[in-house]
């Protein structure tokens, strides 16, 4: 039987098989030029077009771009609440909202005459900070009032025009009151308008959209007619 351990230790030349050392084939296998391809030998070239293809920069470009060019809505507190109120006494807050286009936009008030306002709503809430200074939303309840929930209102005519005036890439387009809003136990809160924006002809849900916080409430527990020492051990 021949042996096996000789196989492929022949080099073959232009005069047949010529026998190289195999006294040592065992210790020191032949060295074949023919190199297997590894997952290195991978073209550089290859390596570094897949990442800054045309492909990838033109999707990003217009992910990122018409962004910056479209309007979006802004809100406003133009009622803050009180800053300090006894428990059981009522607070104001009302927003305003508005389309904010970008600089430059031609006839933003033709623009913004297309928007929907009907399927704009807002909503308030109740929120407190923690310790490490986060604003945490309240269960329901602590806050009630006339309402929590309202639609776009129309400002007058004269103060669209002196808002433009002031701001010509804004266009106001109403705002939202909560008047008498109560909040059911002493701390001190803030008052969130959130805004949603429902689908045509509601049947799809509405979205939020933004929110705006209002100043701090402290609420307090007052005696009337006690002296102040003892509206502070209240409190």
């Amino acid at each position: 039987m021949a042996d096996t351990n000789n196989q492929g230790s022949y080099a073959r030349t232009s005069c047949g098989p010529r026998p190289v050392d195999t006294s040592t084939g065992r210790d020191k296998p032949a060295r074949n030029s023919r190199r297997r391809p590894s997952k290195d030998d991978t073209p550089r070239s290859s390596k570094k077009d897949n990442p800054t293809s045309p492909r990838r920069k033109s999707s990003s470009r217009r992910t990122t771009e018409p962004l910056a060019e479209r309007p979006y809505f802004q809100l406003n507190i133009i009622g803050q609440p009180q800053r300090s109120i006894a428990l059981g006494q009522t607070i104001d807050s009302s927003v305003l909202v508005s389309l904010r286009f970008p600089a430059g936009t031609p006839a933003p008030n033709a623009l913004a005459a297309a928007t929907d306002t009907s399927t704009l709503f807002a909503v308030c809430s109740l929120l407190t900070e923690n310790r490490s200074g986060d604003r945490v939303p309240l269960e329901p309840g602590l806050l009630t009032g006339q309402k929590l929930f309202d639609s776009v209102h129309s400002v007058p005519n004269d103060y669209a025009v002196r808002a433009a005036g002031q701001e010509p890439c804004r266009v106001v387009l109403g705002y939202f009151s909560f008047p008498e809003l109560l909040i059911r136990q002493a701390g001190t809160y803030r008052i969130r308008t959130t805004l949603l924006q429902m689908g045509a002809g509601g049947n799809s849900g509405g979205q939020s959209v933004l929110a705006v916080d209002s100043e701090p409430v402290k609420v307090e527990r007052r005696v009337e007619g006690a002296p102040r020492r003892v509206q502070r051990a209240y409190s």
